[in-house]
């Protein structure tokens, strides 16, 4: 997946820089209400635009995956949590099974001869 997504993003700076070697005049822009004017070379509105739109699109897919990053967090702090209850209750089932065996008597060996065994 990550090799597709740098082969995509290679041609895609291809395509910009090709655009912004051949269209390298100046360009004015104004805003209506405003008495401003700015004369800047058309790649670099382009390549402006194109960050724009990155950005914009960045922030509201944030904006839009909160809910999904709160619940990994959520579900990250409840796997910690029953790990740590699972870690106590293993402890505590080691101990009874300790004490269970060093409570049960062991055997005292026992030799058996021919002579039993008729």
């Amino acid at each position: 997946m990550r090799i597709l997504a740098w082969a995509i993003a290679a041609v895609v700076a291809v395509i910009v820089i090709a655009f912004a070697v051949a269209n390298r005049g100046p360009v004015t822009i104004s805003v209506a209400p405003l008495p401003y004017r700015l004369d800047i070379p058309m790649w670099a509105l382009a390549v402006g635009a194109l960050v724009v739109g990155f950005l914009t699109g960045a922030l509201v897919r944030w904006l839009l995956d909160h809910k999904v990053r709160r619940m990994a967090r959520r579900g990250r702090r409840r796997a910690r949590v029953l790990e740590q209850e699972l870690a106590g209750a293993r402890k505590k089932l080691d101990e009874a099974v300790r004490a269970q065996r060093a409570a049960v008597p062991t055997a005292a060996p026992v030799s058996l001869t021919p002579k039993d065994l008729a």
